[in-house]
């Protein structure tokens, strides 16, 4: 059994370490061996200790990694979940750890080095990359041996999760049966009662707007907000600073000259006499002949956009003008591409034949093969020279701004002075950001909310919004987040209220139908007395878009009638309204009916959720058994 675990680490749990090993490191800080005898425990697992150094290490590579996550802020009042989180994952994975070393598993030095050999991130132009390796590993603050060992641990834990996973097994008896399940219809009816039938008559004293705002005032927030001053640093902002001469332009043209070439291309305009393929002699050559009195005039100096007017008024559904822009060979009828190429800007061809019928082309420009030029592509040979260069600068002048920014933490002032970019401000904003601009960018908005930046008063790291542009903000104002006062408010504590009991209000009426119902009583019956209406829906299955959700969900739920007799249920919605429904029928999927891949997609799902719960359960028991003590109180 265990040379089969091993023999896994070169399958697909090989693949999946290669896809995806930096990401735990970056999470959990792997210095799996730094030890110190005097240094603070956090926790111990079985005996063995998880120090300080370790947590701080692994919670602030955790941090970071979360407000790297494009959407993820860390909130206030989140810190003391992350540092539970951090220091229950450090126990899980030393548990892990201790278990698979005690099962057994090994995984070999040549399996290690084969495995770091094939992330993509270690490789160079010519493969694998030793000196990309250490530089990678570094910037983590490990040495390869330490990086190598934890990788090997890794490795070990998920030949023991494929062993335990690989013991559950769905039969596909059980894929059918759940598939037939999946593709059951039936037939409902149902009725909503809507809390708008109740809230509007609902009387609410001040003394109830009064305490309900006290009971609920958390949910009446004016939320944090902070105005930023910021420095902006783009590539693009950057061209003009840059000196052209014009024998680097020409140097940079001639370095890059294949990015500029292009296939000859020729912009046209046609006069076309359209004609059938199978057109008789006398109809082609009454097309030639308008074809030859069009050419005249076109000779004659008219333009072909006033020959196309003049043709207008004779509505002639054969006859058509056409601005072409620029073609390349081979796009066009062979006759006609032909003569195209081999014309001279501003002249007229004589009548070119096709099978579409007569043409009379007008060539106005050309482009590309032999008018490549450095003349012709200036303007944008210097557009691209200046973003290239301006790209040099803009390394040197983010590490500058980085480092003026850092040297005078108080003010932005100096570091724009120096650098001579613009300083500039922000409007109020959340935590949740605005809708556009800088303030939009998630990167920017947790940088703004950072401690050392929100309460010491200190400017930012510099944040790196993409390759091509880096920013460094400070807080200039900031407003806490405060409850607001009931005179601003008591409109929406007022709605508020009135929903909340016109809901309970809906929900009590469709109970005592609900009750009516099981009692035997009509739909009929129950409809005179509570003055509601049913609907019918026949033959809806679980993923109806016609049917609410909620509706839907409880009519599955319900058991199948036996008889005439419906099944009955109830909903509260998310609307404030009450569903109340009946199962009249169920009808199952025909024999055969379902597809093979339907069968094998729902067989799949349900072997990876059993594999989850097995896996899940498995963490569970290894915990319990284990001696785990958790010293909270001080971290």
């Amino acid at each position: 059994m265990l040379q089969l675990i091993r023999d896994k680490t070169t399958g697909w749990i090989a693949s999946a370490i290669m896809a995806l090993l930096i990401i735990p490191f970056a999470f959990w800080g792997i210095n799996y061996y730094f030890t110190s005898g005097g240094d603070i425990v956090v926790a111990s697992v079985n005996g063995d200790q998880i120090i300080m150094a370790k947590f701080q290490r692994t919670l602030s590579n955790f941090r970071q990694q979360i407000r790297s996550m494009p959407g993820f802020n860390i909130q206030e009042g989140d810190e003391e979940a992350l540092k539970k989180l951090t220091l229950d994952k450090l126990v899980e994975n030393e548990l892990l750890n201790q278990t698979t070393i005690d099962a057994g598993l090994r995984v070999s030095d040549e399996v290690v080095k084969g495995t770091i050999k094939n992330i993509e991130v270690f490789k160079g132009e010519g493969g694998f990359n030793r000196e990309f390796y250490r530089q990678s590993i570094s910037r983590l603050g490990l040495e390869p041996a330490i990086y190598e060992e934890q990788l090997r641990l890794d490795m070990m834990s998920e030949q023991l999760q494929s062993a335990i996973i690989e013991s559950d097994f769905v039969s596909k008896q059980s894929a059918e049966f759940a598939a037939r399940l999946y593709h059951q219809k039936r037939d409902l009816r149902y009725t909503i009662i809507p809390v708008d039938k109740f809230k509007d008559t609902i009387e609410i004293s001040d003394a109830e707007v009064e305490t309900f705002y006290k009971e609920n005032s958390k949910f009446y927030i004016k939320p944090e907000l902070v105005k930023i001053a910021y420095i902006d640093l783009k590539t693009a902002m950057l061209a003009d600073r840059v000196e052209v001469k014009e024998e680097d332009l020409r140097d940079f043209y001639e370095t890059h000259k294949s990015s500029y070439d292009t296939a000859e291309q020729r912009k046209i305009n046609e006069l076309r006499i359209k004609t059938e393929k199978d057109a008789s002699a006398e109809v082609v050559a009454a097309a030639r002949a308008k074809a030859e009195g069009l050419l005249k005039e076109a000779r004659s100096g008219k333009t072909f956009v006033d020959i196309a007017n003049l043709q207008a008024a004779d509505k002639d559904p054969s006859f058509s003008m056409q601005e072409f822009g620029f073609v390349g060979k081979g796009l066009l009828p062979e006759p006609v591409d032909k003569a195209v190429f081999a014309l001279e800007p501003g002249a007229v061809s004589e009548i070119l034949q096709s099978e579409e019928g007569f043409h009379i082309i007008e060539l106005k420009e050309i482009k590309g093969g032999v008018m490549n030029t450095f003349e012709i592509v200036r303007e944008n040979v210097e557009k691209d020279y200046r973003l290239k260069q301006a790209e040099k600068i803009f390394y040197d002048l983010a590490d500058e701004l980085a480092t003026l920014a850092y040297e005078n933490p108080d003010t932005l002032e100096v570091a724009a002075e120096e650098t001579g970019l613009p300083l500039q401000e922000s409007e109020m904003f959340g935590r949740k950001g605005t809708g556009e601009g800088l303030t939009a960018d998630p990167k920017v908005i947790t940088a703004s909310f950072v401690e050392d930046v929100l309460v010491n008063g200190h400017n930012s790291e510099v944040v790196e919004i993409s390759d091509n542009e880096v920013v460094v903000l400070r807080v200039l104002e900031h407003i806490p987040e405060s409850i607001l006062p009931l005179a601003e408010v008591r409109d929406k504590v007022l709605e508020d209220l009135r929903f909340m009991r016109g809901s309970e209000l809906a929900q009590k009426t469709g109970k005592e139908v609900l009750g009516d119902l099981l009692a035997g009583k009509s739909f009929d019956a129950v409809t005179a007395a509570q003055d509601i209406a049913w609907l019918d829906a026949d033959g809806v299955a679980r993923t109806d878009v016609s049917v609410n959700r909620a509706i839907l969900r409880t009519a599955f739920r319900l058991g199948r009638p036996q008889g005439n007799t419906p099944l009955y249920g109830g909903v509260a919605l998310g609307t404030g309204d009450y569903a109340v429904l009946a199962v009249i029928a169920v009808h199952d999927p025909e024999p055969g009916s379902i597809k093979e891949v339907d069968i094998n997609n729902i067989q799949n799902r349900m072997q990876a959720i059993r594999t989850a719960i097995s896996w899940q359960e498995y963490l569970a028991d290894i915990k319990n058994r284990a001696d785990i003590k958790r010293f909270e109180d001080r971290i």
